[in-house]
């Protein structure tokens, strides 16, 4: 149940994130501005994508590794691979799984769908994007940990 509940949280709260992403693009009608917080999506596995099409692939980029994020952090805590800090469910350990996924992303999974290493095909400040979605995620779950948690469950 713990992974189910993160991988939601992960995904709400990477579309709660996209938020900006969705008003730019209803209200931007010439296209001119850059999508905050999600990864414009110029091409992928070498075809040129048009600016809906970059719309969508975007957010479905967004969500899914939200929702990864999201369903990744129990798994970590049920293995005991929170290491550095080795308290599940804090500020700390969030912040660093964070670091951790950010990594991940920019050498595994960003090399798959065609983005290269750390998406310097689609940017050079896309790094920096995903890192502060990371990071915005990490804390956000945080909250959303604090606030669902019932008074008489400590860890």
């Amino acid at each position: 149940m713990d992974y189910l509940l993160g991988a939601s949280l992960g995904t709400l709260i990477a579309f709660a994130l996209a938020i900006p992403a969705l008003v730019v693009e209803v209200f931007d009608r010439k296209h001119k501005r850059n999508l905050p917080l999600l990864v414009d999506v110029k091409e992928i596995w070498g075809k040129k994508v048009t600016h809906p099409e970059m719309f969508l692939i975007a957010l479905l980029v967004h969500l899914v590794i939200g929702s990864l994020f999201g369903l990744m952090y129990p798994v970590a805590v049920v293995n005991d691979w929170l290491y550095i800090t080795g308290s599940p469910y804090t500020f700390a350990s969030l912040f660093w799984y964070a670091l951790h996924a950010w990594i991940v992303v920019m050498l595994v999974i960003f090399p798959v769908i065609g983005f290269g290493w750390f998406g310097k095909k689609e940017g050079k400040l896309v790094w920096v994007e995903v890192l502060i979605t990371m990071i915005l995620i990490g804390v956000f779950i945080q909250m959303a940990i604090d606030w669902f948690r019932p008074f008489y469950f400590a860890i």
